[in-house]
């Protein structure tokens, strides 16, 4: 077993912000260690990540749920699954189910030896049960496990599956053509195949009953879990069954979601009285962790802590073979982990190491496994205060090594803030801002306007006269008066666009723009590139038309700005096609800022 740490900080020197976790990774998966509190208990918790939009949902339980299991003496570990999150794909074998139920196996090793502890329990959400379920036969030393919506009928959870895809696609506004229809596809992200036809033979309804007490958290409509739960009784003595309260304000979109913190109160009040919660673990290893990377063909990459009390969670992403001097600091929104939505994160990072430059990922304070900042608000997608997230990874860079020059990218909020950051700090040199809807905002935006951030006019357009569209309407699907507002709210910020030429500074809209236009101007000044990249008929490319006119023309007077616009693509860029013309640019982009290159500044606008 290899057991990988952090080596970039000492972890004598870390002080808890909520119980900071410790990055480790083994055999080719990474993951985060939460050592117990003061008072430790003989017994750890595995945590066992379901699958696609439910995992990026999870996290951040995930990382409250450990801090909470550290005060209470519960040391913890979470970790990716291979072929998702920043797991490294293999190459060569298929990943099955199989090879995920000895994930857990494995990661259940790591966890005692990293605690000390004698006794584990495992906890499984989704698809993450049914693992459990599958690996307590190779396991020793089990107290518990835990069951939180867990899939139990493989052929199912494909249904729901795809059910739930096709929902997501028709919110992002994907049509039928570019969706990805696969077996357990959801989201972007796809299930390993051989994971997929090993579910359609998954069947534990009526699997023998563990020999351990067993709380089943089961969803409001979970049948199959009901009637599993019917099934061990009567056979275990020690069976808590409890309903996932809130479970669908929690999977169904990580965007203004609401954490089942009730669910991971009753999970650490179930641990205290099983065997081990009594006594104190004996000593853990004091040897030095092996400090390797993960490393797969072409990159190498270190998880790591960084930032005011190692609170950020990051990746560094290097070449294994040719190197340059530029660096991308990928940019994560308030809600994607530094995966990225669909992985992309993770798939521009790889491929950026193979061209030869090296990124940093990373999840801002308050995201995915980035624990909250004391005196941050709660709104956490538009905010000042996460330049400074920005500085760290800067000061991190220059730590490391990496002087030469660095490019901010950002999707989204993501994209806003790396524009910001570059506009008040010189260090940048570049920036790849996707989809922003708007490079300045006139006042503050709150969490309700945010989530109500009207479509493109084009996509009301489209709409208007589909049959689907009055079927939707006949049957009250519809709010006829928020999507009129909407409508209305595009139609007038095109004619804004086009009385600015006559009316100028009268127009509210157009001294906004202004303001936004000299922003521009300042950066491009200075000698710092930008690259604005939309997806056509993306919301924010109705405000760039606004600012910079129908194609860009106002930009013309700024040679280190360039624009593109990617067709067949929605805001998140989830078909993996866009997300390929995506990573050409972005490569592109970085490749040209080598201090060696002879290109100059592109425009294509």
């Amino acid at each position: 077993m290899r057991v990988a740490e952090d080596a970039i900080a000492p972890q004598a020197a870390r002080r808890d912000v909520r119980a900071v976790a410790r990055p480790v990774t083994f055999t080719g998966l990474p993951g985060f260690f939460q050592p117990a509190g003061p008072d430790a208990r003989d017994l750890a918790v595995l945590l066992v990540p379901p699958f696609g939009m439910e995992e990026m949902c999870s996290r951040r339980f995930f990382r409250h749920l450990a801090e909470r299991l550290a005060a209470a003496g519960f040391a913890s570990l979470r970790f990716d699954l291979p072929g998702t999150g920043n797991a490294v794909d293999a190459s060569d074998d298929p990943i099955t189910l199989a090879s995920w139920t000895a994930a857990v196996v494995e990661a259940t090793a790591v966890l005692r030896h990293l605690s000390g502890v004698r006794d584990v329990v495992l906890v499984g959400q989704g698809i993450g049960g049914a693992l459990v379920l599958s690996a307590l036969s190779s396991i020793d030393g089990v107290a518990g496990i835990g069951l939180l919506a867990p899939v139990l009928k493989g052929r199912a959870h494909l249904r729901e599956l795809s059910l739930w895809s096709r929902v997501i696609d028709e919110g992002l506004g994907l049509e039928d053509a570019l969706r990805d229809t696969r077996p357990g596809a959801i989201a972007g992200l796809s299930m390993p195949e051989g994971v997929a036809a090993d579910l359609k033979r998954l069947d534990l309804t009526q699997a023998p009953v563990p020999a351990v007490p067993i709380l089943l958290v089961h969803r409001p409509a979970g049948q199959a879990e009901l009637d599993f739960a019917g099934h061990l009784r009567g056979r275990t003595a020690d069976l808590h069954v409890l309903p996932f309260d809130g479970y669908d304000e929690y999977v169904l979109n990580p965007l203004g979601q609401r954490l089942p913190m009730a669910v991971g109160d009753a999970l650490t009040d179930w641990l205290a009285p099983l065997p081990g919660a009594a006594r104190p673990p004996a000593p853990a290893p004091s040897s030095p962790l092996d400090t390797r990377p993960l490393a797969a063909a072409g990159f190498r990459e270190t998880p790591m802590r960084f930032g005011p009390a190692d609170a950020l969670a990051g990746t560094l992403c290097e070449p294994t073979d040719k190197s340059n001097a530029v660096t991308v600091v990928i940019l994560s929104t308030g809600y994607d982990h530094q995966a990225g939505w669909a992985r992309g994160s993770v798939e521009l990072a790889r491929r950026l190491a193979r061209s030869g430059v090296t990124s940093l990922r990373f999840d801002g304070a308050g995201v995915g496994d980035s624990p909250p900042l004391p005196d941050r608000p709660r709104q956490i997608l538009y905010h000042d205060s996460q330049q400074a997230d920005v500085a760290a990874a800067g000061a991190l860079l220059d730590r490391l090594g990496r002087t030469g020059p660095a490019v901010l990218f950002g999707r989204c909020s993501g994209a806003y803030l790396a524009f910001r950051t570059a506009l008040a700090d010189p260090r940048w040199a570049g920036v790849v801002a996707v989809n922003p809807y708007t490079l300045r905002f006139r006042e503050p935006p709150s969490e309700e306007t945010i989530l109500r951030v009207p479509r493109s006019f084009r996509h009301y357009s489209e709409k208007a006269f589909k049959a689907e569209t009055f079927q939707r309407l006949l049957a009250g699907e519809i709010d006829l008066r928020n999507a009129m507002r909407n409508v209305v709210l595009r139609a007038g910020q095109r004619l804004a666009g086009r009385l600015a030429p006559l009316l100028g500074p009268l127009l509210p809209s157009e001294r906004w723009s202004r303001l936004v236009r000299a922003d521009v101007r300042q950066l491009d000044a200075r000698g710092a590139r930008l690259c604005l990249v939309y997806s056509d008929g993306d919301e924010g490319l109705e405000t760039f038309r606004q600012q910079f006119g129908a194609n860009g023309e106002r930009l013309a007077g700024s040679p280190h700005v360039e624009m593109h616009v990617v067709a067949d693509a929605d805001h998140n860029m989830t078909p993996s096609a866009s997300r390929k013309v995506l990573h050409t640019i972005v490569e592109r982009f970085a490749l040209e800022l080598q201090p060696t290159s002879c290109g100059s500044g592109a425009k294509d606008v």
